[in-house]
């Protein structure tokens, strides 16, 4: 699955003019960082300048950089919050103090402002689309459709005994049929390193889990009984087969984040192919790949 990082406007800070059609709602070259834009409900928590930082720009940028899960409050008291606080009053000193030199009217600035306003611009978009096509109910309908798909079948919980040779493998399994303890064997004598400590164990297992001849023993083995001794690439095993049940289903909780990164990165190349077909693209030097990962969009947080 593709690890998405979905960018947001307080990640980067942009000195660029917009205009609209409410005068209230107007950014200008006297207002560079959102100064004229209505912010209903939003608490002020520090004035560098003459201009504002509010607490919505803190709770943004800490969630953008990870300290904060999305949507989450915080308060002066935290060290996050004063932490990302100093960073914005840093980079708001350095902001205004290149306005001042008029580096915003470099051609390379304006560039770069330009590409960061594109950037914003695609990602809102993307933000909004996601809003509606993967949600609690979305989600919840995916993980359904799937249970009622998915048919794991059994599993079977056994320990096993690595060895060499065919007839160090056949002297164990004598000691075994004379009543030997299976585990106190493994730990004494089998070559795998990973159950050896174990007692041999190596949990529950489905037939897709280790190589086919493998599991084809240990499937065929009765509960409580112990294989003859049978060859795979890595040597000889002796197998005890403790456990035989249907593999439980996993969770919503436990399949959610693996959902959610699916239904995201589908969305995004739905939305993205939609566009490409309905756009008017003419290539002139090049040769685009539609549905490549080269358009996707970056973005932020993928659960």
């Amino acid at each position: 699955m593709k690890n998405l990082k979905l960018l947001t406007a307080a990640s980067l800070f942009s000195a660029m003019a917009l205009t609209g059609c409410q005068d209230r709602l107007v950014m200008s070259d006297s207002s560079p960082f959102g100064e004229g834009v209505v912010r209903l409900g939003d608490t002020e928590v520090a004035e560098v300048d003459g201009t504002k930082i509010y607490l919505s720009d803190v709770e943004r940028t800490a969630a953008s950089q990870g300290l904060i899960k999305e949507g989450s409050p915080l308060t002066p008291g935290q060290p996050v919050f004063q932490k990302v606080l100093d960073e914005l009053i840093d980079q708001r000193l350095l902001a205004l103090d290149a306005l001042r030199q008029s580096l915003d009217q470099d051609d390379e600035t304006r560039r770069r402002l330009s590409a960061a306003r594109e950037r914003i611009l695609g990602n809102v978009l993307v933000e909004n689309h996601l809003k509606n096509t993967v949600n609690e109910t979305t989600i919840r309908r995916m993980y359904d459709e799937q249970a009622s798909l998915r048919n794991r079948g059994d599993e079977v919980q056994a320990r096993h005994i690595l060895l060499k040779d065919e007839e160090t493998a056949q002297d164990i399994a004598k000691k075994l049929a004379d009543g030997a303890d299976f585990a106190a064997l493994a730990r004494e004598m089998s070559e795998d390193e990973g159950s050896r400590d174990k007692g041999g164990n190596l949990g529950y297992f489905t037939t897709d889990m280790f190589e086919a001849v493998f599991t084809n023993v240990a499937f065929a083995t009765p509960k409580g009984e112990v294989s003859a001794p049978f060859k795979t690439d890595y040597g000889w095993h002796i197998l005890q087969v403790q456990n035989r049940r249907k593999a439980p289903e996993p969770s919503f909780e436990e399949m959610r984040s693996q959902i959610v990164n699916f239904m995201t990165y589908d969305e995004i190349q739905n939305i993205l192919k939609s566009l490409r077909a309905e756009g008017d693209v003419k290539l002139l030097f090049g040769q685009a790949v539609i549905g490549s990962e080269s358009v996707q969009p970056e973005t932020e947080n993928s659960e």
